[in-house]
């Protein structure tokens, strides 16, 4: 199956189970998996964050900025129908107002802020983890954690891309019927 990751890389894949996984929390997939229902910050330890409790307590602190932000009152399909300096303003005040906040805890990389707010708001925000982000620092050699905003603005353009979608569609039917 083919996919092209970040804008820019056409590619087969052969075994997509990290690639699925990734892409898949932005597709209907995950939600129709998700058995997490009234979901606290504290669940972020089931997905694997391993987060001590003292600093999920400031994680939670920093999360509180997100709470009004406009990004979270879309679902995935609206937002990606948003003009793209509306969609890009956007990404920038989650980055500016919350990742950032994160990072500047101990231990709190992207990876592990990806799946905090992830958490929080599994319709709109993907987790990256970090074979993502290596990918992502081949193709935009100046990246890193304080440009959060790039990786995101072209995690969610890839989603535009033609065939990408309709390829995880594909992929979810097929996982769906093998439950």
């Amino acid at each position: 199956m083919k996919f092209t990751l970040f804008s820019k890389i056409p590619f087969e894949v052969s075994h997509p189970i990290a690639l699925i996984e990734s892409y898949c929390f932005q597709n209907d997939f995950f939600s129709s998996y998700d058995l997490l229902k009234n979901r606290k910050i504290e669940d972020v330890n089931k997905i694997g964050a391993r987060i001590s409790y003292e600093l999920l307590q400031q994680c939670k602190t920093v999360i509180k900025r997100s709470e009004d932000l406009t990004l979270f009152k879309y679902d995935l399909d609206r937002f990606l129908k948003l003009n793209k300096k509306t969609r890009y303003k956007h990404i920038k005040d989650l980055n500016n107002q919350v990742i950032q906040g994160l990072l500047k805890l101990p231990k709190i990389g992207f990876s592990k802020a990806t799946k905090i707010l992830h958490t929080r708001y599994p319709k709109i925000i993907p987790m990256i983890d970090n074979p993502l982000q290596d990918k992502y620092r081949q193709i935009n050699r100046d990246w890193n954690e304080n440009k959060a905003d790039q990786i995101l603005i072209d995690y969610y353009n890839n989603l535009l891309i033609e065939g990408n979608r309709r390829n995880l569609d594909k992929i979810e039917t097929v996982i769906s019927k093998n439950n």
